[in-house]
């Protein structure tokens, strides 16, 4: 016990807007973890196919990518708090509610549509999260709200028993009202707790009556910024890339186990949700403080590494054989662990902060505009072999893998020279 309080202690000692994101993270992440290893089997059982399930990829990619231009006007104008609880209330509970009572297709379109609003909630979010803190503790930042998210893998059984117990259709109405229950909690929680960052106040006076039109043509110059900033277009062109595969991998994974593999369906959250998490969870609270002491941007690299590997063994991975898909979960999940809460890092600590909102919001809009036809030629191609956009991925871990070394060349470089200087 006194182990497990040493372990969470900094999580608690947290203060400000970073205590009450990592605290109410658990609202969105349970509910999350519940229903997500359900949902394209979900929708393939009201009738919504591979190719369908593409289209509703493509099109919630273009929404994302318009969402996310005005992301960065709307945080501004009416300050983070209000932003944030405003859309991440349409994007996430309205649409749980849309899915819950789904019949067909034209359901999960629509549901789609509002739900690729989130990224005007999640820039106000992150704002609210770091633009108060100190560049130095980003990254333990991140760590903690992925650690609070993966807590949810202790309510992960609930859904297998479910699942044991009952139909998928009726068990994932029940999981996504529930969603929409849990989630809005967190959103309304965090608003009343949360306060206007310092830059968000100042953004707030900025834009104070200047017309929404007008603070969309300002985007024009945040954009050359964006182009003619080296380490930023590096930037864009990672989280592109590592959009387009989690995106593929993301929908198209529990369907390749499960219908091309023979993985039994009512087991998908003991693979890849409780065993998952698990590993994930273990990994951070053991090994990423020992981990902090070596340069990010080789722990990248050697996360990427790992995934490479793990994805070469389950496209070898024949079919009816449970023990390799364990194996590439494990390591899947530790090399998630071991990039993503640096690439958030890497991110925060490339932008401008004076331009946080804007910049964040055209990075994300620009990202998924790149990578909206991904989800369509990802449906057409599973269609024809589901194995074939996972060997893609192969090739995108190749590109996220040179843009990281050309960073951290670049890192290397500046130090040299102010050490000469």
């Amino acid at each position: 016990m006194e182990m497990i309080k040493r372990i969470f202690a900094p999580a608690f000692a947290l203060k400000g807007n970073a205590r009450y994101a990592v605290l109410t993270e658990p609202l969105w992440g349970v509910p999350h973890t519940l229903y997500a290893p359900f949902f394209a089997l979900y929708m393939f059982h009201l009738g919504v196919h591979d190719a369908n399930i593409g289209i509703i990829i493509t099109v919630g990619l273009i929404v994302q990518m318009v969402s996310s231009v005005f992301g960065g006007v709307l945080t501004d104008k009416y300050g983070r708090r209000l932003t944030n609880v405003l859309w991440d209330h349409l994007s996430w509970t309205v649409a749980c509610l849309l899915w819950a009572f789904a019949q067909d297709f034209r359901w999960f379109l629509i549901a789609a549509v509002l739900n690729s609003t989130w990224p005007i909630g999640a820039n106000a979010w992150e704002c609210l999260l770091v633009e108060d803190e100190e560049p130095s503790k980003i990254g333990q930042l991140f760590n903690w709200i992925y650690i609070a998210g993966l807590l949810a893998v202790f309510f992960a059984p609930i859904s297998f028993l479910l699942m044991r117990m009952f139909n998928l259709v009726p068990v994932m109405r029940g999981l996504l009202i529930f969603a929409a229950t849990a989630m809005s909690a967190k959103f309304i929680i965090h608003y009343i707790y949360a306060t206007e960052t310092k830059q968000g106040v100042i953004r707030l006076k900025e834009t104070a009556g200047v017309p929404i039109g007008r603070l969309l043509l300002q985007n024009i110059d945040v954009l050359k910024k964006i182009f003619t900033t080296p380490a930023t277009w590096r930037i864009l062109i990672l989280i592109t890339v590592l959009h387009i595969k989690m995106t593929i991998a993301g929908t198209f994974f529990s369907l390749y186990i499960t219908l091309d593999l023979g993985f039994p369906e009512q087991y998908l959250p003991l693979l890849t949700v409780i065993l998952r998490s698990a590993i994930m969870l273990a990994f951070f609270l053991v090994f990423q403080r020992i981990l902090d002491r070596y340069s990010m941007y080789l722990i990248m690299i050697c996360g990427l590494v790992l995934y490479i590997g793990a994805y070469v063994l389950l496209l070898l991975t024949p079919a009816g054989v449970v023990f390799p898909l364990v194996i590439f979960v494990a390591a899947d999940a530790c090399a998630w662990a071991l990039f993503m809460p640096r690439r958030d890092a890497m991110v925060v600590n490339n932008i401008d902060p004076a331009e946080r909102a804007r910049i964040r919001a055209l990075l994300m809009a620009l990202m998924v505009g790149f990578a909206s036809p991904f989800g369509f030629i990802a449906g057409r191609l599973a269609e024809v072999d589901r194995r074939i956009p996972f060997a893609a991925c192969l090739g995108l871990f190749v590109i996220m893998g040179i843009i990281v070394w050309i960073e951290r060349s670049k890192k290397n470089a500046e130090l040299r020279i102010a050490e000469t200087n």
